[in-house]
């Protein structure tokens, strides 16, 4: 395939390379070598023959194939060669730099007003609540729905008792915020809401503000200091005092317990003698055995809380003091609660037997006591105590054969044993209570 680089001059070009030629080209139609220096009219065709790196020039033969040989280049074949007329006029220096400036450059600046048009146009929240006003909807915030709730709440609560159900579930949706758990208790909610439903007749109603309650103040610094200043705490403890129904009280745990983990302060005006007996007299009402098994998960978790506050290096002193201040083990030795959780567990063997899942829950708040260095002693001295461990183990050989949870229950089975091996296992010197 023949390649070939033609070059159409519209001017009169000096060839030069070297030294002036001025010995007169004569172009035919044949292929000529161009001498150095060598000046040639205008309207030639002009090559470079690769092959010999010379300027190669002929008079233009219009419609005719360039059919040359293998020493040039040569066009794609089956293409004719396309010849352009010659520039009419030179182009000089002013003239190109003339046509340069009207070149665009990088500091081009488009239309603001344009740019602006072509922006998409976000509407506000005031104009989105007007246009769905206009089509019968409405756009509510939390802050708004909240204030709609606190005004329905008397007119329900006046008429039908029952209907509260759905404003204290929209309510327990909201607080889980904190930002809006703050906000309720800003609008009087305890005072307008929560202790109107507790000091009511409808069990239920009770159940629901409890719980709100208890969501409320759940790892919300803010909501535990202003429930403790209304008194909070104490209007809890009487409640878990003279409630009778399971679900009641559990509530009311769930609510008291979320107050006062992780606020020394709470625990050191309302863990006293007088405040435990409460706590403790749960373990001996008639309500469900999952609601007993509270109270001793609270006390672990309180013990848990206490013992990582004064051992971890990375505490502040201030919080350490803190915790340090409630004196849990001294109050906890007071009470005797190692001899009533014992006693408890003795004494509801059969339904641990029956529901593995508390048996699994006691026995891990248990465990957590021991390694806190606290009720060692007085366990491990208890035949009963032992052996009730012991039949709750030996209870899970029969449920073994169970496909689906064998695995669980020899999990359970390895736990219970781990805990009897660490009651009479030496741990050095411990507080017992």
């Amino acid at each position: 395939m023949k390649l070939t680089i033609i070059l159409l001059v519209g001017l009169s070009v000096a060839a030069h390379d070297g030294a002036r030629n001025d010995s007169n080209f004569v172009a035919t139609d044949e292929w000529q070598e161009i001498g150095t220096g060598q000046a040639i009219p205008q309207g030639l065709h002009v090559r470079i023959n690769l092959k010999t790196v010379k300027k190669e020039a002929k008079l233009l033969a219009k419609g005719i194939n360039d059919t040359q040989s293998s020493a040039s280049l040569s066009t794609i074949p089956g293409s004719d060669v396309q010849d352009h007329d010659p520039l009419p006029l030179p182009f000089g220096a002013k003239q190109l730099k003339a046509a340069l400036q009207n070149i665009p450059g990088d500091d081009f600046m488009s239309n603001h007003e344009e740019e602006l048009e072509k922006k998409p146009k976000f509407k506000s929240y005031y104009q989105i609540k007007l246009e769905l006003k206009e089509a019968n909807l409405e756009v509510m915030s939390d802050s708004d729905t909240m204030g709609s709730i606190f005004e329905l709440f008397d007119s329900k609560r006046n008429q039908h008792p029952s209907g509260l159900k759905s404003l204290f579930e929209d309510l327990k949706y909201l607080v889980h915020q904190i930002d809006n758990a703050n906000e309720f208790i800003d609008r009087q909610g305890i005072e307008k809401i929560i202790w109107p439903s507790l000091n009511g007749t409808d069990s239920p109603v009770r159940v629901l503000a409890f719980e709100l309650l208890g969501i409320v103040v759940q790892n919300n610094p803010k909501a535990k200091v202003a429930l403790f200043e209304r008194s909070g705490g104490t209007i809890l403890l009487g409640k878990i005092s003279q409630l009778s129904r399971s679900e009641e009280i559990s509530a009311a745990l769930f609510a008291f317990g979320a107050l006062i983990r992780k606020f020394p302060y709470a625990q050191t005006k309302l863990l006293n003698a007088h405040g435990y007996s409460m706590l403790f007299d749960v373990l001996n009402k008639q309500v469900e055995l999952r609601v007993k098994v509270k109270v001793i998960i609270l006390i672990a978790d309180l013990v848990d809380d206490y013992e990582y506050a004064l051992s971890d290096e990375n505490e502040d002193a201030t919080t350490k003091e803190r915790y340090g201040s409630t004196n849990l083990t001294e109050g906890l030795r007071k009470t005797e609660y190692c001899k009533v959780a014992g006693e408890f567990i003795r004494q509801n063997r059969i339904g641990f037997e029956t529901d593995i899942n508390l048996a699994e829950e006691v026995v891990r708040a248990l465990r957590r006591m021991v390694r806190a260095g606290l009720c060692q002693d007085s366990w491990s001295s208890c035949a009963l105590f032992r052996h009730t461990l012991l039949v709750l183990r030996n209870n899970l050989d029969t449920r073994l054969d169970d496909e689906d949870m064998s695995d669980y229950y020899k999990d359970v089975q390895q736990m219970v044993d781990e805990f009897v091996a660490e009651l009479y296992r030496s741990l050095g010197k411990k507080d017992e209570l």
